[in-house]
């Protein structure tokens, strides 16, 4: 739970209480039993289920089923041929695992993948649990471990990212910065930890692109680190080559002989390992510079010729995956995601969120700030830590709201280091002033504390419950993420289903149909041929439908899209299907009419 921690010798080790030793797992254990036990006491009945948790069922699925570890097709969604996906097998792998270990045990699939639901997110939890305990250690903090695993156990289980249910990457990509984070904080063993640093930033980058801003700001923490003096030549050296070596491991491990020409920008490819490569072998080349002009010059240009390589070698990358996206998908999907919206989209439409996503984070960042700039609780080298991530989260999550999972999380260290220092500065008999200002400290550094403040100022002042609030009361069952919906549908011959981009994944799951539309940018041309289908006149539809051999429609009568396209084409398909008279040429299933999705068999 600590192993980046300073070793000692054998009679201060024997000096060390029982519970000392154990103190961390403990805490970590209790915090994971804590989440776990607060996400299973959750109603299923409530709430919209996250397609990326069912999907990543779905590929788990696929793998056990024979898939081949190379092959990152879904071919049962989108077009004949199916998408190919960029998700990275590295999540897929542990938990179809857990998955194979339980069937063999129990003998029952469906067991052992509703075991795993549960045992894979507390498993991530408590790998960010142990990276947090390891920073109390590291930092020779241990007075901390208490207030960080309270706030830390709370911040983690705000975020959804660890709720039984979560299969979804983001978990594991919390977990992984956190560990970025403790170990780049000065302290004990930093050669260990900046090895163990480099390695972290390559698994980040092949398990998701979104954690590509913090991996960035490592490599520029540690350079400048490293440049101006304050670090070691043998710490940016085994930064530099658990880089080059990770990534190489990691292609070679992830990608098949047969792509490994092929760069892709979302997904790891040859593109991260030019890159990666390159900058490694770079960084410990600078390492050796002796003196600070020479450090700085190095420096300096390892970096023109890694930019000068991306530039001349990828530059496709270097542009936003989603700003080439057709102006029909941008309308009619991804303008509907509540993750992707900005800090503008929340103060003109949901203003009370906005305590709740950035309170805590902001919180840390004015303690790590007054701390660097008249002395306070942390110490100069956390506090420039601290200020680093936490700015670079904060300015993500202006720019798409996702990003407040990875504030909060770098948020926990210093707020817990907070605490802790105010507790030491006071007497050991406190008075009334000093415990409520102990309280006032512990109330701003609780995460759930910010998210009750939105949600109170909401109630109070909001004409309309918030888009939050709505998408955790709604009826799952209403909204077509309920089993029982999809039975009629997978008695149906295999065929081609049109659907909601929502439902894409449920169908997947509960049916071995494919679906032609599901929320992923890779599924251009399954997700426009719906919003086409559903906007045209119900003839011309039927002709574009026929072409692609769509068998089946879904209708989910609760569907946001559905409502969007009535709006958008009165005359069109999908207003057809609301107004009680489907065209002829559609048969409705007689077992869903009344029923949340209505199906319509395709006459030939």
């Amino acid at each position: 739970m600590t192993f980046l921690s300073e070793p000692r010798s054998d009679v201060a080790r024997g000096a060390v209480s029982a519970s000392a030793r154990f103190e961390p797992i403990l805490l970590a254990l209790l915090a994971t039993i804590f989440v776990t036990l607060v996400g299973l006491r959750g109603s299923e009945a409530t709430g919209i289920a996250n397609s990326d948790d069912l999907m990543r069922l779905v590929e788990v699925r696929d793998l056990l089923a024979g898939q081949s570890w190379f092959d990152l097709h879904q071919y049962r969604l989108g077009l004949e041929g199916g998408t190919l996906m960029h998700w990275s097998r590295l999540v897929d792998a542990p938990i179809a695992s857990i998955v194979m270990a339980l069937t063999a045990l129990t003998g029952d699939a469906a067991l052992a993948e509703a075991a795993a639901k549960i045992i894979w997110p507390a498993l991530t939890l408590l790998f960010a649990m142990a990276a947090l305990m390891t920073a109390c250690a590291r930092t020779a903090n241990a007075a901390a471990r208490l207030p960080v695993a309270v706030v830390g156990a709370i911040a983690l289980w705000t975020t959804g990212a660890f709720g039984p249910g979560a299969l979804d990457h983001h978990n594991i990509q919390i977990a992984l910065s956190l560990w970025l984070l403790v170990c780049l904080l000065p302290g004990s063993r930093p050669v260990h930890a900046h090895g163990f640093a480099g390695l972290v930033s390559v698994l980040m980058i092949a398990i998701g692109m979104e954690v590509m801003p913090y991996v960035a700001l490592a490599g520029l923490y540690v350079t400048l680190r490293f440049a101006l003096g304050f670090s070691r030549a043998a710490e940016l050296r085994a930064f530099g080559g658990a880089i080059a070596g990770s990534a190489l491991a990691v292609f070679l491990a992830t990608v098949a002989p047969a792509n490994w020409g092929y760069d892709a920008c979302d997904a790891f490819s040859s593109f991260h390992l030019v890159v990666g490569g390159m900058a490694g072998l770079g960084l410990v080349a600078a390492s050796f510079a002796r003196g600070a002009a020479a450090r700085f010059g190095a420096l300096a240009a390892l970096g023109v010729a890694v930019a000068g390589i991306v530039v001349l070698a990828f530059p496709h990358c270097l542009a936003n995956p989603l700003a080439g996206l057709d102006p029909r998908l941008k309308t009619f999907w991804l303008e509907g995601v509540i993750e992707t919206r900005s800090l503008a989209d929340l103060w003109a439409e949901d203003p009370f969120q906005i305590v709740g996503l950035y309170g805590m984070a902001l919180c840390a960042f004015a303690v790590s700030a007054l701390s660097l700039w008249r002395g306070g609780p942390l110490r100069r080298g956390h506090a420039v830590a601290f200020l680093s991530f936490l700015a670079m989260a904060i300015a993500v999550t202006a720019w798409q709201q996702r990003g407040f999972i990875f504030a909060a999380a770098f948020a926990i260290l210093p707020l817990g280091f907070w605490i802790v220092g105010l507790r030491a500065t006071m007497p050991a008999r406190r008075g009334l002033s000093d415990s409520l200002r102990l309280a006032a400290v512990w109330a701003v550094s609780l995460n759930l504390v910010w998210w009750m403040a939105g949600a109170q100022a909401a109630s109070l002042f909001a004409s309309a419950p918030t888009l939050q609030q709505q998408a955790a009361s709604v009826s799952a069952r209403d909204y077509c993420y309920t089993a029982d919906l999809y039975a009629p549908l997978a008695a149906e011959p295999a065929g081609v289903v049109v659907g909601a981009t929502d439902i894409g994944a449920m169908i997947l799951l509960h049916t071995r149909h494919r679906a032609v539309a599901g929320p992923y940018h890779r599924d251009t041309a399954g997700n426009l041929l719906l919003i086409d289908a559903m906007l045209s006149e119900p003839n011309m539809a039927r002709a574009k439908l026929a072409a692609h051999g769509v068998t089946l429609i879904a209708d989910c009568l609760n569907g946001a899209d559905g409502f969007d396209f009535i709006a958008a084409a009165p005359h069109g398909l999908q207003a057809a299907l609301r107004s009680g008279r489907p065209p002829d040429w559609l048969e409705p299933v007689p077992a869903t009419v009344g029923e949340p999705l209505v199906l319509y068999r395709v006459r030939p």
